[in-house]
C-alpha cells in the first residue's frame, strides 16, 4: 500500500513537516539546484525543504548537458558562480566584492561522487566562478552521514551561503532541518537513534 503524503510539504504524512515551516526566507540570489535523479525521492532530501522555505529558488533534475541545457544557457555568465570547492575558488567572505553582484548561484546535489559527475559531464559549469567555504558551520545533518569532514548538507550549504552573501536569516532553514530531523527519527528505537547523534 502506497504511503499518502502531504500536499504542502510532500512528506509523508506520518512525517510531515508543515510545523516546522515558517515565513519565506527572501534570498536576493537566486538559487538554482542541479539534483541528481537519484535524490528526488529520498526521504533525507533536503531541496524539498529549501523548496518550502526560500523565495527564489529552481530546481532542475538531471545528470547530462542536455538535462540542464535550456536553463544553463541562459544564465548570465559574468554574474553566475557555482558552489563548488577546489583550486581558483572564491571565499563566500569575498562576494560582496564581485563586480558585477552575484545573481544566480548554482549547486549540485548529490553525493560527492555523483556531484563530480555532474560537474565533469557539463563543460559549462566548469568556466563558472566558484564559491567555496574556508570555514563551515558544524554539521547539524546528523541522519545521513557526511562522505567528508567538511561537508554540509545542501540545505546548509545554501544556507551559510545566503546568510553571508544576501543577509539573510538562516534560522529558519536550520529549524525546518532539524524538525525534519525529528520526524525521520521518531519511529527509531532509542538505540538505534543513538547512532545518529553520538560524537
Amino acid at each position: 500500500m502506497k504511503r499518502s503524503n502531504c500536499t504542502k510539504c510532500h512528506y509523508p504524512v506520518t512525517t510531515c513537516v508543515c510545523e516546522y515551516v515558517s515565513k519565506k526566507v527572501n534570498n536576493r540570489t537566486r538559487i538554482i539546484i542541479l539534483q541528481h535523479p537519484d535524490e528526488v525521492n529520498l526521504a533525507k532530501n533536503t531541496v524539498r525543504l529549501l523548496q518550502l522555505q526560500l523565495s527564489d529558488i529552481q530546481v532542475v533534475v538531471g545528470e547530462s548537458e542536455s538535462d540542464f541545457e535550456s536553463v544553463l544557457m541562459g544564465l548570465p555568465k559574468e554574474s553566475t558562480a557555482l558552489l563548488y570547492p577546489g583550486k581558483d575558488t572564491i571565499d563566500v567572505h569575498n562576494c560582496s566584492s564581485l563586480e558585477p553582484q552575484l545573481t544566480h548561484l548554482l549547486v549540485i546535489d548529490g553525493t560527492w561522487k555523483k556531484t563530480n559527475k555532474i560537474f565533469a559531464l557539463n563543460p559549462y559549469l566548469h568556466a563558472l566562478q566558484k564559491i567555496s567555504f574556508s570555514t563551515i558551520p558544524e554539521n547539524q545533518y546528523h541522519i545521513r552521514k557526511a562522505e567528508q569532514s567538511y561537508s554540509l548538507s545542501t540545505l546548509e550549504a545554501v544556507g551559510h551561503f545566503i546568510h553571508i552573501v544576501d543577509g539573510c536569516d538562516n534560522q529558519p532553514l536550520l529549524h525546518l532541518l532539524n524538525g525534519m530531523i525529528e520526524q525521520q527519527t521518531k519511529f527509531m528505537p532509542e538505540n538505534v537513534k543513538a547512532r545518529y547523534f553520538e560524537e
